[in-house]
């Protein structure tokens, strides 16, 4: 009889040993890994973080931070624990609340934010003035008293402008409306070829061409633009020996006749 109960006893022994060492459930939810026997479940009844094995304080509140042995801290002293406590910082010897806040205190002091400074008004700033773009080539030549159009074209013999004269004479145009104080002269100029007569007809025709198309098509003042032809009178080479000095010669200008209103230290060639 002895004997059966002997071996139930072992049998019951290896029953239990077995059970303590096997793996937990993967979804067990307390798990104590560091129990010497039973490892899950493991009994934390108070809720605090710490198992009951080695829980030296069952019945810490709700809330409440605990140290290894799950007891509460309380930093100030105060009797209400940290983690419940909303006034920290209690002085020592103060009477307090179930919230830990001096006895009286607005019930705001710790459920409201910290009040946020205001934001210092933007100081009112002026923007720098808009920077002027360059002046362009034609308006740097008005600037100088004169300037010859190189790339204005003409029919042979004529005073009919080639389409190839439309770029240079818009941008001259552009830059004429810049300076309305400026009063200008369109000057015709031709090579030695031909007579005299026709040379002067033909630069004065010229001369006309140009003004007119500013006035048409650039709207400029025709009472500060004047057309004047000068034939062959005035070259640049002289005497006329190829094609290369006949086209120096052969030319348009615009010349600045109020030279008063030019930039300080400007002298126009006559």
């Amino acid at each position: 009889m002895r004997t059966k109960i002997l071996f139930g006893l072992l049998a019951m022994s290896c029953v239990i040993a077995a059970s303590a060492l096997a793996a937990p459930p993967q979804t067990a939810a307390h798990v104590d890994p560091n129990a010497p026997c039973y490892r899950w479940p493991a009994v934390d009844m108070d809720g605090d973080g710490v198992y009951d094995r080695v829980d030296h304080c069952v019945n810490t509140p709700p809330g409440c931070t605990v140290d290894q042995w799950g007891c509460e801290h309380d930093s100030d002293g105060d009797g209400v624990c940290d983690g419940v406590d909303m006034c920290p910082d209690t002085p020592s010897g103060v009477k307090v609340d179930k919230r830990g806040c001096p006895v009286g205190m607005v019930e705001s002091y710790r459920s409201s934010p910290p009040a946020t400074p205001p934001e210092p008004e933007p100081k009112e700033t002026t923007p720098p003035p808009p920077v002027a773009p360059p002046p362009s080539a034609a308006e740097e030549g008005l600037l100088t008293g004169v300037i010859r159009l190189d790339n204005v074209y003409f029919d042979t013999g004529k005073a009919t402008l080639l389409p190839d004269s439309k770029t240079q004479l818009d941008e001259l145009g552009l830059a004429i409306k810049k300076h309305p104080e400026l009063k200008l002269e369109v000057d015709g100029h031709t090579d030695t070829r031909g007579s005299a007569k026709f040379n002067q007809k033909l630069s004065q025709e010229r001369a006309n061409a140009v003004r007119q198309y500013l006035i048409d098509n650039d709207g400029i003042d025709p009472d500060h633009l004047s057309a004047k032809g000068y034939g062959e009178s005035r070259p640049l080479v002289s005497p006329e020996r190829n094609d290369e000095d006949r086209a120096r010669n052969r030319r348009v200008e615009i010349r600045v006749t109020n030279p008063e209103v030019l930039p300080k230290g400007v002298k126009i060639e006559k």
